[in-house]
């Protein structure tokens, strides 16, 4: 199963935040003007439905990013709004028969309650399917990059000559890093970073360099931004539909592309 793109990318936990916070701030701004109730109940009201309205908002991914079809996402956002709509109307229900709020009838506030949680589970369904569909280019770009690869190797070229070593110079310091000491290589802009054992270098030079000119027999490209040392790999896992990741054994997980799967399972002989 995929990885929810929140959790894979912790710093977008900040905007998200902040959009949580700003829909109970309009809501309670709604249900003061709208209906005249007292702030603290309407904040209490607030809180919680939006709260729920960002679970459910959650727990979508699990299923756009698994099922690729658009009536799936009419469906997910007609259930998303019925089980929001459910959950304010048992929050509401707390607080007038158990708590005894004065508040005015549920179904008063079911359309104001749609103006803005309806949009926003539309949002998320289409941020949700952009991401789905940016992977889906970067694997065939990938693919259509190994095919070139392939093609390449089979036209008589000059042998490449193998590194077993690479220089980093870091100010006034050159590092001599041995090509088994790498665990794995990161892409970082026009840059790569070198991961090791006694530490991380960046180094200008491509991806493709390192990919041509480490022994392929131990070096994979399994990402378009990773190649590992395979005697590096504790585990392949399936990450989602079509999609894998490698568990090394220093704990880290990366990111294994479907073509670069093929070509990992190739180079191990699977």
């Amino acid at each position: 199963m995929k990885a929810h793109p929140i959790i894979d990318y912790p710093y977008r936990w900040i905007p998200m935040l902040a959009l949580v916070l700003i829909l109970v701030a309009f809501q309670v701004a709604l249900l003061c003007w709208y209906t005249g109730v007292d702030y603290i109940p309407a904040l209490v009201d607030g809180i919680a439905t939006v709260g729920w309205l960002a679970a459910i908002a959650y727990l979508a991914w699990f299923v756009i990013g698994l099922v690729s079809l658009f009536q799936t996402d009419i469906i997910m956002i007609l259930v998303g709004s019925l089980l929001w709509l459910a959950g304010s109307f048992m929050v509401y229900d707390i607080m007038v028969r158990i708590t005894g709020v004065s508040y005015i009838p549920f179904a008063e506030t079911v359309p104001f309650r749609l103006l803005f949680g309806l949009p926003a589970l539309i949002a998320v369904t289409l941020w949700y399917r952009l991401i789905v569909a940016k992977e889906e280019v970067l694997n065939r770009e990938l693919e259509k990059e190994l095919v070139v690869h392939q093609v390449a190797e089979q036209q008589t070229e000059p042998p490449i000559e193998l590194i077993d070593r690479i220089t980093v110079k870091d100010g006034s310091k050159i590092h001599l890093v041995k090509s088994e000491e790498l665990i794995y290589i990161q892409a970082c802009g026009d840059y790569v970073m070198l991961i090791t054992p006694s530490g991380e270098y960046l180094k200008e030079q491509t991806m493709k360099y390192f990919e041509t000119h480490l022994p392929p027999e131990t070096f994979v490209r399994v990402h378009r931004s990773t190649i590992v040392n395979v005697t590096q790999i504790s585990r392949v896992e399936l990450f989602g539909k079509e999609t894998y990741q490698l568990l090394l054994k220093n704990g880290v997980k990366l990111r294994v592309s479907l073509s670069g799967y093929r070509l990992l399972k190739e180079r191990l002989g699977l």
